[in-house]
């Protein structure tokens, strides 16, 4: 299966993405300028301009704008000027790089830009994102509805919620619903967050984002979870990880059938972590600390070095049939035991956060 990767305007990662051109079926990116309409903290402005270089030199491949922040300030859905300046962004880029849309999880966003009735807004799909968890077909139903209303294109495909990655057959059953009533649908998985099984922090995290990008600090963000949130989940059972609903790089072709693409984050982590995240997914093999390629849980690799290739050949088998019930199993913390090692304490490389 294809990738849907982030784009990042570097030169050295834009040159190794047109290398493995064949690989991606789609990229997406952030605006990096004005107000922050993604639903990640920024560390580096880039021009509209920068942008566009970078993205022209990966021909016809898919792309998606960023505009998927949990909120935005409430007064902007009724400022006529915000809203046509955002417009005026997606426009260029539909006219430079061929936009193909929009990744959105603001309803309220999606309606405010659809209320400016610009032309471009027709040419546009408009995706749901991840955190819309799209976890039933009739979930899914009210996404396409809205869209419909609000008139964007239908999006060429949905981003199913990372949860029913270790459900097959609800994963399976819904794929299809949604492929029967929406024929030329196309369904991504999200592989490499490494977050927690159903996350009960989810919701909270993503609001205090979007949040705190209207007034940033985004060491608030970072101390929270170290105190009272996923950190402390980790820290306390490490070998939880294992329950996360991720997909290993060797695992991928078991949703053939079910899937058409593969969706890797981690674009706060840099280039470095990209480019071997990447080639990792494009090579479906990995020799190396699989906490290296998540997104959610890199931080645990400064802690602890799991053997990936300690885990084959029946991880997937392991993982899929689990119900969950911990108290009752030790599978977790048992594999845990046979494949990571505590890591020495040093100094780490500089990482290349953008």
């Amino acid at each position: 299966m294809k990738l849907s990767i982030p784009f990042i305007p570097d030169e050295k990662y834009t040159n190794f993405l047109k290398n493995e051109i064949q690989n991606i079926e789609s990229v997406y990116f952030s605006l990096h300028q004005g107000p922050v309409l993604d639903a990640r903290m920024r560390f580096k402005k880039v021009e509209l301009s920068e942008l566009t270089k970078g993205l022209k030199k990966l021909g016809d491949v898919k792309k998606y704008v960023l505009l998927n922040s949990r909120f935005i300030n409430p007064g902007l859905y009724r400022d006529t000027k915000f809203l046509n300046q955002s417009i005026d962004k997606l426009e260029i880029l539909a006219e430079n790089v061929n936009l193909t849309g929009i990744v959105f999880s603001d309803a309220y966003f999606l309606n405010a830009l659809a209320g400016t009735e610009r032309e471009v807004i027709s040419r546009l799909e408009a995706v749901p994102g991840i955190n819309c968890m799209l976890d039933t077909a009739q979930k899914a139903f009210v996404f396409m509805e809205l869209i419909e209303k609000a008139g964007f294109k239908y999006p060429g495909k949905l981003i199913l919620d990372r949860a029913l990655n270790r459900d097959l057959n609800s994963l399976s059953d819904m794929a299809q619903k949604v492929k029967t009533r929406y024929k030329s649908l196309t369904i991504e998985l999200l592989a490499n967050e490494g977050c927690i099984y159903h996350c009960p922090f989810k919701l909270a995290h993503d609001s205090q984002i979007s949040y705190l990008n209207l007034t940033p600090s985004p060491t608030a963000d970072f101390m929270t979870n170290q105190s009272v949130g996923c950190h402390t989940y980790f820290h306390d059972s490490p070998w939880h990880f294992f329950k996360s609903p991720f997909i290993r790089p060797e695992d991928v072709d078991e949703y053939k059938g079910i899937a058409d693409s593969i969706k890797l984050c981690g674009r706060t982590l840099g280039i470095n972590f990209l480019t071997q995240c990447i080639t990792a997914y494009i090579k479906k093999s990995f020799e190396g600390n699989l906490l290296e390629l998540m997104d959610a849980t890199h931080w645990l690799s400064d802690l602890y070095y799991i053997e990936n290739k300690m885990l084959d050949p029946v991880f997937f088998k392991q993982v899929t049939p689990c119900t969950k019930e911990c108290k009752k199993c030790s599978m977790c913390s048992d594999l845990f035991s046979k494949t990571a090692k505590r890591q020495s304490i040093g100094l780490k490389n500089y990482k290349d956060y953008l």
